[in-house]
Parts: structure tokens; sequence; C-alpha cells
């Protein structure tokens, strides 16, 4: 365990073993870091986070901060951050607005510089956030999901897994598993296909995602009409399921033509 004289740490702060922890860094009470973790210079961990094993934590980093809620009472909640996660220089990751609730950030993310989670939003496993996105509050993220930089992300809005966000995106509903979204107004692009390649997804559900997504972009169906065409010419695989319960469960509606 390495830990800088100039550090501050709270006693009740818990370290696993071989924790690094940089000059000018405060660790709050509560807070607890797992075994091989690295938190550099001047970053802020405050009461509650909890931070697992063998992350990179980089200088300027602020984590479990009071949520960016006008006339927020103080309850207690958290931060709770995967192993194996990278944050960046300068990210922000806020806790819960809620009584004992938890903002999540899952295993082997990285949250590139500036980047912010806002309060109560779940971040799956494999995400990777690019520099200066902002997520507003409650949004989900799902797991291989990757959001491009300068996103801005509406509260509330679930990002599905193996999609692709482009750079500059204003994301106002949900953006559809699988698929690549972008453009300004922001539009459902297709397929994401060099992420499915990457993940080794088959080339056969690759060809069902595209022609579900087709259906979808049809200008004379409506969503009823658009996913009850899906069920109907389209094999039901796996992943072909998941994208149709997406869409039914979807409160903010999703981005599509």
């Amino acid at each position: 365990m390495t830990i800088s004289k100039n550090a501050t740490i709270d006693p009740s702060a818990v370290l696993g073993d071989n924790v690094s922890v940089g000059p000018y860094t405060t660790i709050g009470p509560e807070v607890e870091i797992g075994e091989g973790t690295v938190v550099g210079p001047n970053a802020v961990i405050e009461k509650g986070t909890v931070i697992g094993k063998n992350c990179r934590i980089y200088n300027g980093a602020s984590l479990g901060g009071d949520p960016q809620i006008f006339g927020f009472e103080d309850v207690p909640s958290s931060v709770r951050i995967g192993d194996g996660t990278i944050i960046r220089e300068f990210v922000t990751v806020h806790r819960s607005g809620k009584e004992n609730g938890v903002t999540t950030v899952g295993d082997h993310c990285m949250l590139m510089n500036y980047a912010h989670v806002a309060h109560d939003c779940e971040i799956g496993n494999h995400v990777i956030v690019v520099n200066s996105t902002g997520l507003s509050g409650h949004v989900v993220v799902e797991d291989h999901a990757f959001v491009s930089g300068m996103v801005a992300v509406h509260q509330y809005v679930r990002i599905g897994t193996q999609s692709m966000i482009q750079g500059l995106s204003p994301i106002g509903q949900d953006v559809l598993p699988y698929s690549l979204v972008g453009d300004i107004p922001v539009r459902l692009i297709g397929l994401n296909a060099v992420g499915l390649r990457r993940r080794k997804v088959a080339p056969p559900v690759r060809t069902a995602i595209k022609s579900a997504f087709k259906i979808l972009k049809e200008s004379e169906l409506n969503t009823a009409q658009a996913v009850e065409k899906i069920e109907s010419e389209i094999e039901l695989l796996e992943e072909i399921r998941y994208l149709i319960d997406f869409i039914k469960n979807s409160k903010r509606g999703f981005i599509n033509k």
C-alpha cells in the first residue's frame, strides 16, 4: 500500500491491499476501496462511496458528491463503482438523490475526461463514456454501450446494450440496443455494425437486427405495427426478443426515423 503523506483519509475509510493514494487526495468517511486500486492526486472521494478492485482513478476526479438537485435535502445515499473501471481526469459521479439510493457504475468501464454521471444513474459493465459527455439523472446505460464525446443525455433515458451514440448528439429518447444513432436532429442511423463485429455477434444475428431496424424505419408503420411485423417476419432470436421487449418497455419513446 502506497499512501502519500499529503493525502487526507478519514479513519473510518477501508482500503484494501495494495491500494495507492496520491498527494492531496481526500477520502471521506465510510469509503471502501478494493485491493489494487490506484487513486491519483487531487481526487475527492466522498462519504459512503464504494470502489471495486483494480480500478484507476485519475487526478481531479470527484466521486460521491451531492446530487445537483435544486433544493436537495441531505439524505444517506452513495456511489458504487465496479472492478477494473477507469475514471479519468475531472470526471464527476454524484450520489443518489433518494434515501439509501445508489448511483452505480459497473465493471471494466471507462469514463473519460470531464464526463459527468448524475445522481441515480445506472451504468452497466464494459461501458465507455467519452470526454465531456453528460448523463443526466436516472439515465440507464446497458452493457457494452459506447457514448461518444460531448453527448448530452436527458433524464430517464435508457441506452441499450451494444449501442453507439455519435459525438455531439442530443439524446432525449431511448437508444435502441445494437443501434448506431447520431446527427442533428438525432436519428437512428442503423446497426452498430462495428461494435457487433467486435463483440463477435454472429452474421445471421446481425442480419436479423438490421432487418428489424429497417422495418422500424418504414414511414407508413407506427411502432405497434412495426413490432407486429418484426414478430411475424423475423426469426425471434434472443437479440430480437430483447429488442422487442426494449421497445415495448420504453417510457420516453426511442430514437428512430
